[in-house]
């Protein structure tokens, strides 16, 4: 989204509004955290704030990592309190992500930037607002969730109350947005409901994966049309099994969280279950559609709270307490998410029990919803990775259109979708949407009602020529079913966290995550540990479940992965039942561990369709989940683990890819720097390198077989050793970003697209380390007649399509991207070697969401334009390292990212309650000004992850501000 240029030109467009309600019924106001007496927070020290609606007083400590602990006697007092106190943190991000959610931008917005009326128009049809009203109002009026919201919103709206009853100018905290949106007329409070509409977003970011769907569809939809299997060009027809490798669904690492899970939801270490071939299983959707469908998600990536970083995971491990130091299980969590500054995550501590209550719970609160998401009460810790299960599924609909129009102007209007032989009417949804300073607008969704809402850039309409007035023909249009379009109340699940004493009562809370599967670990003060991925698992008709690989490579059937026909055979018939849903309580191996891989060992064989059980196909390919068993399998069998060790792992940067992929690159340099006159194409390229390509071909020889295969940052380094390992690191990654181009590029341009990242770096390492396993392997004749090395068993991917001349083998492939990458690095970083750090191309910036006015970088961290850090912190790690910092594969030009660990915790359940330790990646403030901004930015980049502060005396011992709530 556009917001440096939205927001400064809404400034000039608005200035400010002198006819603000004065009466804000708030006797302290403290935006602007002034006072001379103020604390290190921004806000004075004994202050006293009085809020209406309170039940009794609240008190609250901000200690020196600027977490409020926040202690009442009732749960309403509570969640009042805290809605205020994040609001004073964080309102311009809050609203933001409220009015993204809700599709409301238009109404203060508009007129500074016409634009955003499309960013709400596709948030409506994401539904957010239908669905947030609706489970709102599904629940009785004394249901503890949705009592929790209201008082969140109260809390909230005290401090709109505040914004709009001051004429003060607000200080370069990221608020000047709400010196834009109070101008207009349509700015005022939440409503509960919005709290539901932004958790069913949260659930949405973490399981809605139709834009996927629609992706894969269009890359075998490219491949059929590239590679003939039938065809008489061999270079053509080796080639039909390119999907089958390119876009596998098996995992780079054979890993599982519980690769023995007998309960009947795989039957992946038996023989697999062969299904039958539906007529129609192979119909794929039109271009058009499939164009439409991609041209609306990629809009959805031009919104920052909407994009979907291709690099983000997390991970997550929980120790039983019979391998650790001191008999306590120990769990470590750090979910990967887009690294933004405010950040992603809030601290908080909602303290009831010190009054006589029930409630002490601590962790992170996602910004803009109540309560803890992530962390620990006095008994119970938990923590998630999301699964990756298929909630989502994308229908090919058979669609009946009428002309509304006149034979010379048709306006073909949706009426009804052609659904098991008969014609079903289309359910029509209004959305109205204000505008500020321009015309209100009218959205019409249509909606299948057995599946979903119509995604209109996918309707193709009838294709006849002058159609008499209120005739009909038919289209075609793309129609979306998801768990998350119907009533359910996630909310539950984390607000009975916060009282959970035991495994057995947190299961029984995770009932109620029905929305957005997740890997959700526990650790109990009692000794327990679990894992648990409660939710719902639609499960479909067999047709829809047929996919197969035959021997040549090519796909046949369908799966649930790609988009499905629409006219019945391929719906939901039922859930997974719970026994069948991947799960486990104390194992003997001692500790369990997620990493958005596949947890149960489905994909083995490549087809996620062939068990007992359908979850889903689209899992991490297991480079970060490799390793974290390998570290614990070493941990376990030590036995004495600490929470320093869990948090060493959490910055384990050992290269996966390295480990894999070094040696054949150095035995292709061999043979360059040997003899290649067996080799064609490699003698070319070495006789066309000459001495100094030759010297540059040795240079990294020698520096990559002295690599250690750890990848630190080296920028400031001194040691020898970490300089050596860097350098290498950087050689490394510039070669193999610069071989997924020369081997790759070629066929997929004639495919219309690339896999992605991490599918091309487990191609990259098959293709080098593993070639036999790949469905392009030549056919004989294609050896015969078209190479002069005749036992040569490497995929045909390596040669170059494009050129007839020559047959380009792996070796020649390498060695050119050494070279490649060898020159690139000296003109990208200068001549001298050893100065090429690889933290100074592989960096990360918390990128701002809501920039203030007039610098477009300030609120970033470290800001845009830093002397210190010009293109962010340099950072250790590599692509799949478990300290995740991963970057395209292609091109070889780019190696920042974006997304990472959005908290590092790690919390022992000692018999006196929990022990934790973290660091954000950023601050609790979005205040430019307040200490509290990025002192967490510099704890996270060194990977420091200091003690926090949970019970009463080491609360009371790093208090730096404390505030008195009273009823007001």
């Amino acid at each position: 989204m556009r917001w440096v240029l939205l927001l400064a030109a809404a400034m000039m467009a608005f200035g400010c509004d002198d006819g603000a309600p004065t009466d804000a019924g708030v006797d302290a106001s403290v935006v602007d955290g002034g006072g001379d007496d103020a604390g290190p927070d921004g806000g004075p020290m004994g202050e006293e704030i009085a809020l209406p609606g309170l039940d009794g007083p609240v008190e609250v400590v901000i200690d020196d990592r600027g977490m409020p602990h926040i202690y009442a006697s009732t749960v309403h007092d509570l969640m009042v309190v805290e809605g205020y106190l994040m609001s004073r943190d964080r309102f311009a991000q809050m609203e933001l992500i409220r009015r993204n959610v809700l599709g409301t931008l238009a109404e203060v917005l508009y007129n500074a930037d016409p634009s955003v009326l499309g960013d709400d128009r596709d948030s409506r049809f994401l539904g957010f607002m239908r669905q947030g009203r609706a489970i709102y109002e599904s629940l009785p009026a004394d249901d503890e969730t949705r009592l929790a919201a209201e008082a969140f919103v109260e809390g909230v709206n005290h401090y709109i109350d505040q914004v709009l009853d001051t004429d003060e100018y607000l200080p370069p905290m990221g608020l000047e947005l709400l010196n834009i949106v109070r101008a207009s007329p349509n700015f005022g409070h939440w409503d509960p409901a919005d709290v539901f509409a932004i958790a069913r977003f949260q659930s949405f970011n973490l399981s809605y994966d139709a834009g996927a769907d629609i992706s894969r569809t269009a890359a075998l939809a490219g491949v059929r049309a590239a590679f003939d299997p039938t065809s008489l060009d061999e270079r053509i027809a080796s080639r039909a099994g390119v999907y089958a490798d390119f876009w596998s669904e098996r995992q780079a690492r054979d890993v599982y969280t519980r690769p023995d899970f007998n309960d009947g939801s795989t039957t992946a270490l038996l023989p697999p279950i062969r299904r039958p071939l539906p007529p129609e299983a192979a119909r794929l959707p039109t271009i058009a559609q499939l164009n439409g469908a991609e041209a609306f998600y990629a809009r959805l990536d031009q919104n920052p709270l909407f994009r979907r970083d291709p690099h983000m995971g997390s991970n997550s491990w929980v120790v039983s307490g019979e391998h650790t130091a001191s008999g306590q299980p120990i769990l470590s969590n750090d979910p990967h998410l887009s690294l933004i500054s405010p950040g992603v995550w809030w601290y908080v501590h909602l303290n009831t029990q010190r009054m006589g209550g029930d409630i002490d719970a601590q962790g992170v609160a996602f910004a803009a919803l109540p309560g803890v998401v992530l962390g620990y009460n006095r008994d119970l810790a938990w923590s998630a990775t999301t699964t990756g299960y298929d909630v989502t599924d994308v229908y090919d609909e058979e669609v009946t259109f009428r002309n509304a129009g006149t034979p010379s102007e048709p306006d073909w209007v949706p009426v009804s979708v052609l659904f098991e032989g008969g014609q079903v009417d289309l359910d029509t949804i209004d959305e109205s949407i204000t505008v500020f300073g321009g015309d209100d607008v009218t959205v019409v969704l249509y909606d299948v009602p057995h599946h979903g809402p119509i995604i209109p850039d996918t309707i193709v309409t009838p294709d006849v020529v002058d159609p008499p007035t209120d005739s009909t023909a038919t289209g075609r249009a793309l129609s979306v079913r998801y768990t998350g379009h119907e009533v359910s109340n996630e909310l539950a699940f984390f607000v009975g966290l916060l009282t959970s004493e035991s495994v057995d009562e947190a299961f029984a809370a995770q009932d109620n995550f029905v929305v957005g599967a997740q890997n959700f670990s526990f650790a109990s003060r009692a000794g327990d540990i679990a894992w648990s991925t409660q939710s719902r698992i639609p499960q479909r008709q067999a047709a829809a479940c047929s996919f197969n690989i035959e021997s040549n490579g090519t796909v046949t059937g369908i799966s649930p992965l790609y988009v499905l026909p629409g006219n019945g055979g391929f719906e939901w018939e039922s859930d997974l039942a719970d026994p069948f849903i991947p799960h486990d309580v104390n194992p003997a191996r001692g500790y369990i561990a997620t990493a958005n891989q596949a947890n149960v060992p489905v994909t083995r064989d490549g087809n996620p369709c062939n068990d007992a059980h359908y979850i889903g196909g689209d899992f991490a390919v297991g480079y970060r989940m490799g390793r974290i068993v390998e570290r614990l399998d070493e941990a376990t069998a030590a036995g004495g683990i600490t929470t320093d060790d869990m948090i060493a792992l959490q910055a384990e940067t050992r290269s996966s890819l390295g480990e894999t992929m070094r040696d054949p690159i150095v035995a292709a340099i061999d043979h360059a720097l040997g003899d290649a006159t067996d080799d064609p194409a490699l003698l070319a390229v070495v006789t066309a390198a000459g001495g100094d390509g030759m010297t540059a071909l040795t240079d990294a020889r020698t520096r990559l077989m002295a690599w250690t295969l750890e990848t630190p940052h080296g920028v400031g380094a001194t040691d020898a050793g970490e300089i050596a390992d860097s350098v290498a690191t950087t050689i490394f990654n510039a070669t193999i970003t610069r071989l997924s181009g020369l081997a790759f590029q070629d066929e997929a341009d004639l495919i219309g697209r690339r896999p992605g990242s991490s599918q091309t770096a487990r191609m990259l390492e098959w293709a080098l380390a593993d070639a036999e396993t790949q469905r392009t392997m030549p056919l004989y004749t294609y050896r015969d007649s078209y190479l002069t090395v005749t036992d040569w068993n490497d995929t045909v991917l390596w040669d170059d399509i494009s050129t007839d001349a020559v047959i380009e083998t792996r070796d020649e492939r390498v060695v050119s991207a050494v070279l490649a990458a060898m020159a690139w690095l000296e003109t990208e970083l200068g001549a001298d070697a050893d100065q090429w750090r690889w933290g100074r191309l592989h960096a990360v910036r918390f990128s701002q969401i809501v920039p203030p006015v007039g610098d477009p970088g300030i609120v970033s961290i470290p800001p845009v334009g830093s002397e210190e850090f010009p293109i962010g912190f340099p950072r250790h790690g590599d692509y799949g390292a478990v300290d995740v910092g991963n970057y395209s594969m292609w091109g070889g030009e780019r190696f920042t990212h974006g997304s990472g660990a959005s908290q590092r915790l790690v919390v022992e359940m000692t018999p006196d309650g929990p022990r934790p330790f973290n660091a954000l990646p950023g601050g609790q403030s979005e205040d430019i000004e307040s200490p509290y901004h990025d002192d967490e930015a510099e704890l996270w980049r060194r990977n420091e992850q200091p003690a926090l502060y949970f019970d009463d005396a080491d609360v009371e011992a790093h208090a730096e501000a404390e505030l008195s709530f009273v009823p007001g």
